[in-house]
């Protein structure tokens, strides 16, 4: 053996090399349990998507061992399996875990309530149920989640994936609680916070909440979801699931996913899909993907991306990405200065210079917004600009909204304009 040989050593080049063989994309979330970004292989392989997802864990947070245990499932091919990540690369750097794993496309469940308000109670339940599934496995292999929240929560073209087992962890025969109390506050069971150890029940609680939020969009930080499954939104029978899914004793909740999604399917049986009910019609006319066009105008009406989602996007950015943004952001400032100068010059010198003035600067912010922002977001793919494709799609929209804006304030200050001049 060569002297001074370190495989400790090795394996930290091999796993720095691995490392660098990705480019970020963009960030898609960062917090105490690490970050987790959305990256390509310089380098495709074949049979492998394109998009895959890196995440970054903090040494002395990160279980490795559930993370193994999950590419063991998706690899066993497992009921539900396919609706857990499906692990590409696990290795370690001198201060975190890192796993990288499939993207996959879709709102995530905490969007989805968002935009569109409580769901349907066969909805709800049918993707919670699909849920139950995911965790199936999981929890055969010993692994619990500790983390079922709407925003782990995919809503993809075949339903509801679960992502994110930064904090799932291995149960221990004999523990009396985990050592690592984490949880998203709403969600976690109450055993997280150092009760008792949390094991397949524990999700079940998380689950039964999630469902609440489902069903009344109410916030799990608010007094007021404690009483969720109480809403005149959530069927009598579906209510008295969740309250035993939810119970503060875990041996008073459904014992296992399985239990739980039995329970759901008898107190909401599956509805016949419409479509195999009657004969095929003849197509409809063509409305865009991923809703009704009353839902894709009012996701357009909603900002595109906070700054803190841009800044990191710009980033992950590539050299050109960064250089058009620079530009566009000079050309929006230069526009929106010299609108917001020709309003102050013409503020107050009479009705309708005021009123000119006005309209200046509602130029002022359809400007920056329609040749800055946006722009900026969907170069980057910012915000609620997908990555996989449609940005220009979802730009021309939101622009068009913008405009409509615009022209709407156009009309109302001439509106006024006109009654008022007459009158002095």
């Amino acid at each position: 053996m060569t002297e001074g040989y370190n495989p400790e050593d090795e394996a930290l080049l091999e796993a720095l090399d691995l490392d660098d063989s990705f480019s970020p994309v963009r960030t898609l979330a960062e917090g105490e349990a690490g970050t987790t970004e959305l990256v390509v292989r310089r380098e495709p392989r074949a049979g492998e998507p394109t998009l895959l997802v890196r995440k970054r864990m903090p040494a002395g947070l990160a279980n490795e061992q559930a993370w193994r245990a999950l590419w063991d499932v998706a690899a066993s091919g497992a009921e539900g399996s396919s609706r857990l990540p499906r692990v590409r690369e696990i290795y370690r750097l001198p201060d975190a875990l890192v796993v990288v794993y499939d993207f996959v496309d879709g709102p995530t469940l905490a969007q989805l309530v968002r935009d569109g308000g409580p769901l349907e109670a066969g909805r709800a339940v049918l993707l919670v149920r699909q849920l139950c599934q995911a965790l199936a496995p999981l929890h055969a292999a010993g692994v619990v989640h500790r983390d079922v929240t709407p925003s782990n929560v995919v809503v993809a073209a075949d339903g509801a994936h679960l992502i994110d087992l930064g904090i799932a962890r291995v149960r221990v025969e004999g523990a009396t609680h985990d050592t690592t109390r984490l949880g998203t506050w709403g969600f976690a069971a109450p055993e997280q916070y150092g009760f008792a150890q949390t094991d397949a029940r524990s999700d079940v609680f998380s689950l039964g909440r999630l469902l609440a939020y489902a069903l009344t969009a109410l916030d799990p930080s608010g007094a007021a979801f404690e009483s969720a499954a109480d809403s005149p939104q959530v069927p009598a029978s579906v209510r008295e699931v969740i309250n035993k899914a939810t119970a503060f004793e875990p041996s008073a909740r459904y014992q296992s996913v399985g239990e739980l999604s039995r329970a759901l399917e008898a107190a909401c049986p599956p509805q016949p899909s419409p479509a195999a009910a009657r004969p095929a019609a003849r197509p409809a006319a063509s409305v865009p993907s991923g809703g009704s066009l009353r839902a894709r105008f009012r996701e357009a009406a909603v900002p595109a991306a906070s700054p803190a989602e841009l800044w990191h996007a710009f980033r992950s950015a590539g050299v050109g990405e960064r250089v058009a943004c620079v530009f566009l952001a000079l050309f929006a400032a230069l526009g929106t200065t010299l609108l917001v100068y020709s309003a102050i010059l013409m503020l107050g010198k009479s009705l309708l210079d005021t009123f000119t003035a006005v309209l200046c600067l509602v130029m002022a912010a359809w400007f920056a917004l329609a040749f800055g922002w946006e722009p900026a977001c969907c170069l980057t793919s910012a915000g609620r600009y997908a990555v996989p494709g449609g940005r220009l799609g979802t730009l021309l929209l939101r622009e068009g909204v913008h405009l409509l804006r615009l022209v709407v304030a156009f009309v109302a200050i001439v509106l006024v304009v006109a009654f008022a001049l007459p009158n002095r």
